[in-house]
């Protein structure tokens, strides 16, 4: 009797002294029309911008990827189930819109954000205002959302 093709293919595992890490994406430059009153930074980080506008600040961030609730509880401080968030595509990126209330020292603030999501980093555009005023920043903000992309 003969058997063929009965014997097994070995596989083999290999190890290496050096931890050998991918190499990620380098992230994308960010695009948007900030309002007249917001030409210089207040503040940078490797991260973000700060611009200090007349009664409401903006942002702008560069987080990791991967972790979209991470990202919104990092942002916002609430969970992303404490949230009403709009999904979208935008090009081949997903964009994620939201707004939600918070305590400051002034007393009740406004936020709204957008977060980009190219699938390595998240880009995150905030704005905040106390809430008598926010209302007054309506177009302003809808502008720089509407302009809020990458190159």
């Amino acid at each position: 009797v003969l058997l063929a093709g009965c014997g097994a293919a070995e596989t083999y595992e290999t190890m290496a002294d050096e931890m050998i890490q991918s190499v990620m994406a380098q992230p994308r430059e960010i695009r948007m029309q900030l309002p007249d009153e917001a030409v210089l930074p207040a503040m940078e980080s490797d991260t973000g911008t700060l611009y200090i506008c007349k009664d409401y600040d903006v942002s702008v961030q560069t987080l990791e990827g991967g972790d979209l609730e991470e990202t919104i509880r990092q942002i916002t401080g609430y969970e992303l189930e404490e949230l009403t968030i709009m999904q979208t595509l935008s090009g081949n990126l997903t964009r994620y819109d939201f707004v939600w209330t918070s305590a400051s020292d002034g007393g009740e603030q406004v936020s709204r954000a957008s977060v980009l999501d190219d699938g390595s980093y998240h880009y995150v555009l905030t704005a905040m205002a106390d809430a008598d005023v926010a209302e007054e920043y309506r177009e302003i903000w809808n502008g720089l959302f509407e302009s809020f992309g990458l190159v």
